[in-house]
Formats: structure tokens, C-alpha cells, sequence
């Protein structure tokens, strides 16, 4: 499941997109109002997306990002800001935040900005584990690597019945069967 760090210093905003994700989206979501506590949390889990806001005590969104940005971790940033400058948004979005939004927003724009960063993630994840099947060796061990995500893929998007796995793959039962007992569904 896509996980979502919303950091934000006033409470209802946090609320309000808590409430927002857990409804609209079937992302897992993730608040805290103390922005020095994101390099722990950090430090703990890894996010799809980091949703913060630019003007806070202690460390400010453009801190979460450098961090981020500084450890190459994966997370995307969303900035959100009450105080909308050019100026601000430019530094933002030339230093690598994925979007910016001014507050007050409509909740179907956070929606679009959430998914349109998710389909993102979902796609750099995918290219990654494509590149990771390419880089194998020898041969051999990246057609089979290739094999068994091919057939993990057709499961997830046909279903576990082995028969019409088969029909589709043109690969026995015993195939289909070894690399689904190598499957584990939460791998997605």
C-alpha cells in the first residue's frame, strides 16, 4: 500500500487531510504537527509521498525537502503554503518539490496533486524493478526473473486460477505454481 507523511503545525489542517486521504484516496496516511520529529519518523518508514507545509517552527518544508532531497530517499514533496509567492514556489520546484499548492486549496485539487503523485511513485517503482530484472546475470537468471513477474502480474490482474493463468501464459501449471509460491501479494 502507497504510504502518505502529511506535515503540518496547525491541527485542523492535519485533520482536514487526514480526513481527505482516508476518504478520497486508498492510500495509508501518516500526520504529525512537529516537523523536527520527520527525520525519526523518516529514519523508521518510507513514504510515497511527504505532503508539508512550507512555513513551520523548528524546521520548515524547504528543511524536509533538502533532507529528503540530501539522503536520496524516495519520498516525492508536495509544499503547501498560506504565504503563495513566484518567488517561493520557483525556489520550490527548482530544488525538486514534486508540486506546489497555496492554501486554502479545494480538496479536489490535494486529490488530484495526491494521485498524480502516487501514479508517479508507481511508475518509478515499476521502472526500478524492470531495470533490477535487466541488470541480472547471466541471462539465464533475468529470463527467469522476468518469467515470474511476468506471471505475478498476470495473477494480480486475472486472479490465482491456475487454469486460466495456463490458457493466458502459454506456461505450464508447475511454471505458474513455482513462481506464485515465490509471490508474496504484499510485494505491490
Amino acid at each position: 500500500m502507497q504510504r502518505i507523511l502529511v506535515v503540518d503545525d496547525e491541527p485542523h489542517m492535519l485533520k482536514l487531510m487526514e480526513r481527505i486521504i482516508t476518504e478520497k484516496t486508498p492510500f495509508y496516511v501518516e500526520c504529525t504537527s512537529n516537523a523536527l520529529e520527520v527525520p525519526a519518523i523518516l529514519d523508521r518508514k518510507t513514504f510515497d509521498l511527504v505532503i508539508t507545509d512550507l512555513k513551520m517552527p523548528g524546521m520548515d518544508g524547504m528543511d524536509i525537502l533538502k533532507l529528503i532531497n540530501d539522503n536520496q530517499r524516495w519520498e516525492k514533496v508536495v509544499m503547501m503554503t498560506a504565504f503563495g509567492s513566484l518567488e517561493k514556489a520557483l525556489e520550490a520546484l527548482s530544488t525538486g518539490v514534486f508540486d506546489y499548492i497555496t492554501k486554502p486549496f479545494k480538496k479536489e485539487q490535494i486529490i488530484f496533486t495526491i494521485n498524480k503523485a502516487m501514479r508517479w511513485q508507481s511508475i518509478k517503482r515499476e521502472m526500478r524493478q524492470l531495470s533490477q530484472i535487466f541488470d541480472r546475470e547471466p541471462y539465464t537468471d533475468a529470463v527467469l526473473a522476468f518469467k515470474h513477474e511476468y506471471i505475478r502480474r498476470l495473477a494480480s490482474r486475472l486472479g490465482g486460477d491456475y487454469r486460466v493463468l495456463t490458457e493466458h501464459s502459454g506456461l505450464s501449471g508447475e511454471e505458474i505454481a513455482v513462481a506464485l509460491e515465490e509471490w508474496e501479494p504484499d510485494q505491490d
